[in-house]
């Protein structure tokens, strides 16, 4: 039904968009309350005054449509204009925007003809623990005036759809955004519940370099819109990284996306801005690469056909240049083999000329596991069954290098099931995983000599649960799939913890699927040439920026072992900037995956910063 000041309005420039009196049942309820119409004189909308029951109304939403109400059916829909929670405050606190609290005159929401504000709508989100119902009037005191302001403003929401937080874990939240129209920010608004730390955003220029952050403030400070010191331009073409940081440590079960603050989460950061401000978030697009598919498997028949039957079996492993893609597989083997193979499982695909180049290793392994190309463009295979880790020429399969004595032992000659290798650039310096039995990082140098390791087994940071999947950066960086802990940890490379990626499918360890693996972090990978991540999480495959944040995710699969970021084709190109994928949004790259249990490599062909605009779907 229409508000009680719907008319009213009109004989004055005030009006409250309330509940208009009524009994709210007990539990937790998202009610909405209008059509309000807007004062007949008003043009500039220029304060907010929450008027609540604080101890029964957790946050509000306010909706405004232009032109007079049509209905009398309440309906909250339209733009959202304003926002705001009880979180640490005992009175309720407003936004007011005149030039004295703003230092910007004529800034406010445009309102009349010619403007999107012509009636309003209001959402309250109850929480009654009375165990009764409650007789409640709350809503929200509106100010106008009649001159229209200088600078009509937007107000606009980024936020995360994919909540999902594992317990016992501190955990950063992230969604990966794109300016697609300039504008100016004005003030902001951060929303989560109470496992929620700080918020922020963090702006990149549109060649991916780092610029201040916006917002950053615990999630337990008031959630009012409050105005930045400084005005905050953003072009076209700037990316940003929402940022929503979680303390589950003492959480036994995981968290979802949801209303109840009690026991859902939620992550969003508000902008009140100028109305050409236009911000796209999650746009990607991942799709099957059908020509590179069809020419993949083709090869493998032929492959197949040339080996007199031999299978393609678990692929364990991929790598790839600019020229080749090879991937590493165990035939008709599994993990518990322990005769060597006697087919050459180290397949070699022309990207340029989409056949197989032939294959490499025939002898030499028992259980293939990890598979890596340094930057000199040398192949390095883990074997678990032998416990060794072996340096190849990449067209001949000749061994330049063998590490480790055969004996599952610790120690400087010594392996246990060695998952995974990687090399860096400048030192050439070999990292190995190692692995199911010994729980660290085994540093060697170019020649092999042992260096130094770190790691011990356990769930704490710096430890591991099966170190399963290793990459260094062009940053120096190392990183390190820690299997059975469901994360990625970063470290020096001396061995010091830098962050820790917790990963999303821990929330689902132990809950629902008897498929181990799905609670599993298996690799990850790097592109320099992007500075890019791909992170196989689960039945997934994650692109993840250098900061963590998730930009992709496809799948599922079939036990995804590997997965690796396609270079671009011909000569190797010196590392790009740092976030050089923002620079290159829009633009195609491709990435393969190595399924276990799928027993196939699959390409796929990848836009970033193409997607839809707007999360609008979980407001708080």
């Amino acid at each position: 039904m229409l508000g009680p000041f719907s008319l009213r309005g009109h004989q004055s420039m005030n009006l409250t968009v309330l509940n208009p009196g009524s009994l709210v049942s007990p539990g937790v309820h998202l009610l909405c309350y209008g059509p309000y119409a807007a004062p007949r004189d008003a043009r500039a909308l220029v304060r907010f005054q929450p008027d609540v029951n604080m101890a029964l109304v957790h946050h509000l939403i306010m909706f405004a449509s232009p032109g007079a109400p049509t209905s009398s059916r309440a309906s909250c829909g339209g733009n959202i204009i304003y926002a705001w929670a009880r979180t640490g405050q005992t009175t309720p606190q407003g936004l007011e925007l005149s030039s004295a609290a703003t230092g910007t005159a004529g800034l406010a929401y445009g309102v009349g003809p010619g403007s999107d504000i012509g009636h309003f709508s209001l959402q309250l989100h109850y929480q009654n623990m009375e165990g009764k119902p409650v007789f409640d009037k709350s809503g929200v005191r509106l100010s106008f005036e009649s001159r229209p302001p200088k600078t009509r403003l937007r107000f606009d929401v980024l936020m995360s759809t994919r909540v999902n937080i594992p317990p016992a874990v501190f955990i950063d939240e992230c969604v990966a955004c794109r300016v697609t129209r300039g504008g100016t920010v004005f003030g902001f608004r951060n929303h989560a519940h109470r496992l929620a730390r700080d918020i922020w955003t963090d702006e990149f220029d549109a060649h991916g370099a780092a610029k201040p952050s916006i917002g950053r403030l615990s999630a337990q400070e008031p959630q009012i819109i409050r105005l930045l010191p400084k005005p905050r331009s953003l072009a076209e073409g700037e990316s940003l990284e929402l940022h929503c940081l979680y303390n589950a440590s003492g959480v036994d079960r995981p968290t979802r996306i949801g209303l109840d603050e009690r026991s859902k989460e939620m992550c969003n950061q508000y902008y009140l801005s100028t109305s050409a401000l236009r911000v796209e978030c999650d746009g990607e697009v991942a799709a099957p690469s059908p020509p590179a598919n069809a020419a993949l498997n083709a090869a493998v028949a032929k492959y197949r056909e040339a080996s007199e039957g031999s299978p393609l079996g678990q692929v364990t492993g991929a790598a790839a240049d600019g020229e080749w893609l090879y991937f590493f597989h165990r035939g008709k083997a599994n993990f518990m083999n322990t005769q060597p193979l006697d087919f050459a499982p180290i397949l070699r695909f022309s990207r340029k000329h989409a056949s197989l180049g032939g294959a490499i290793g025939r002898g030499l392994f028992t259980v293939p596991h990890g598979l890596s190309l340094d930057p000199a463009g040398f192949l390095w295979a883990t074997d678990v069954g032998s416990h060794q880790v072996f340096k190849l020429n990449a067209q001949t399969g000749a061994v330049l290098l063998k590490l480790g004595d055969g004996r599952a032992a610790a120690g400087p000659s010594s392996f246990n099931k060695p998952t995974d290798v990687a090399v860096e650039r400048g030192s050439g310096e070999v990292y190995v995983a190692d692995g199911y039995g010994n729980s660290r990082i085994a540093v060697f140098s170019s020649s092999g000599e042992y260096l130094r390791e770190w790691g011990s087994a356990g769930s704490q940071p710096g430890q591991f649960r099966v170190p399963h999947g290793i990459v260094i950066d062009s940053r120096g960086l190392v990183y390190v799939a820690d299997r059975e802990n469901s994360r990625v940890q970063v470290f020096t490379q001396a061995g010091a913890l830098v962050t820790v990626w917790a990963s999303r499918v821990g929330a689902d360890k132990g809950f629902g699927s008897n498929l181990v693996w799905r609670a599993h972090v298996s690799s990850v990978s790097y592109d320099p040439s992007l500075d890019l991540f791909a992170v196989t999480e689960g039945s997934n495959v994650i692109l993840r920026s250098a900061t963590g944040c998730t930009l992709l995710s496809r799948g599922p699969f079939l036990w995804p072992h590997d997965a690796i970021l396609l270079p671009p084709l011909g000569p190797a190109t010196p590392p790009a900037l740092a976030g050089s994928w923002r620079a290159n949004a829009g633009r195609p790259f491709s990435f393969a995956v190595a399924e276990l249990e799928g027993k196939r490599v699959t390409q796929y062909e990848v836009r970033l910063g193409s997607g839809r605009a707007g999360l609008q779907s979980m407001y708080g």
